[in-house]
């Protein structure tokens, strides 16, 4: 499965509609390119904007990863440890990306 079709299937709607926000997931693809999928987050839907300037990047070390983490299977923090697992930009967006695709958070945007 593809990560559009995994994040669509997996997507919880934030708490707070007033979520606006753009986020890339790159992961080591085929060929070693990096693969990179960006999406918003507005009014409450799941959108997908390729060119879309992301708030925050999210770089896993494999897809399998990235979905672990994103659906709550495997720590992000041990992640991050491990050297499995980084981010850039609007680091406090890691939070609300984490309740996006998992039924045990409530997101809420940060202050």
């Amino acid at each position: 499965m593809d990560f559009e079709a995994w994040l669509t299937a997996r997507f919880r709607p934030p708490a707070d509609r007033r979520l606006d926000v753009v986020f890339a997931l790159a992961a080591p693809g085929d060929a070693g390119s990096t693969r990179l999928v960006t999406f918003a987050v507005r009014d409450g839907e799941l959108c997908f904007h390729g060119d879309a300037k992301p708030d925050a990047t999210f770089f896993f070390d494999s897809p399998d990863t990235a979905m672990a983490i994103l659906g709550g299977e495997a720590d992000p923090f041990a992640a991050f440890m491990a050297g499995r697992f980084r981010a850039d930009g609007n680091l406090p967006l890691a939070f609300v990306l984490l309740g996006l695709f998992r039924d045990d958070y409530v997101v809420e945007p940060p202050p």
